[in-house]
């Protein structure tokens, strides 16, 4: 994991602290959005769902809320937060609901930062996520996202093949010149391509 990709993603940081809201405590930051504009995480145990997008005085908020669904693993948090990130990352729609497809989209990448930042390290903690996956239609009313079916080994393999970013030339400032033209033209792109086409774009930046 090179630490450009780290900075440009997302960076989840778990924090175990006395009870709060529940038995544990998790913050997580470092979300940004497709033009490396950061989005603010806040814990909110008043919010109605695990994690959730909101545009406040005009800025982008993902609130999280630890206490809801105790029956959840902090790793299938995290997951949802990632997905969340994900949303984002990908430039996805902010004012409607998701649909499944798009919704899937972000489940892959949110996957892909557990992957990256460690707290996923063998088959067998992937496993244990994807048999975790599994909701009533009252259990989906508190997670974003539509309910839908997950296929995490699926992810893993598409993730595998996608070019990974490199790490950046001697001028930073270049770099991360290319890697927000990469995220305008995510942002305006429309079609199952997009993301694939992010990937390749911000390979090449650290070739030049």
């Amino acid at each position: 994991m090179t630490a450009p990709l780290t900075r440009f993603f997302l960076v989840l940081l778990v924090v175990f602290a006395p009870p709060a809201f529940s038995q544990e405590t998790i913050s997580y930051h470092g979300c940004t959005d497709a033009r490396g504009r950061a989005v603010l995480s806040v814990a909110d145990p008043a919010s109605p769902v695990v994690a959730g997008t909101h545009v406040e005085a005009g800025r982008r908020v993902i609130r999280y809320n630890p206490a809801l669904m105790p029956e959840l693993s902090q790793t299938a948090r995290l997951f949802f937060y990632a997905h969340e990130c994900a949303r984002h990352n990908l430039a996805l729609p902010l004012d409607r609901p998701l649909l499944a497809e798009e919704a899937q989209r972000a489940d892959c990448w949110g996957l892909d930062s557990l992957l990256r930042s460690g707290l996923l390290r063998s088959a067998a903690d992937l496993a244990a996520l994807q048999a975790e996956l599994r909701f009533t239609p009252e259990q989906w009313a508190l997670l974003p996202g539509p309910p839908r079916e997950f296929d995490l080994p699926a992810c893993q393999a598409r993730i595998a093949a996608r070019p990974r970013l490199a790490a950046p030339p001697a001028g930073q400032d270049a770099w991360n010149t290319c890697v927000r033209v990469c995220g305008d033209a995510l942002f305006a792109c429309r079609g199952a391509g997009c993301d694939d086409e992010y990937g390749r774009c911000i390979a090449r930046c650290g070739e030049r």
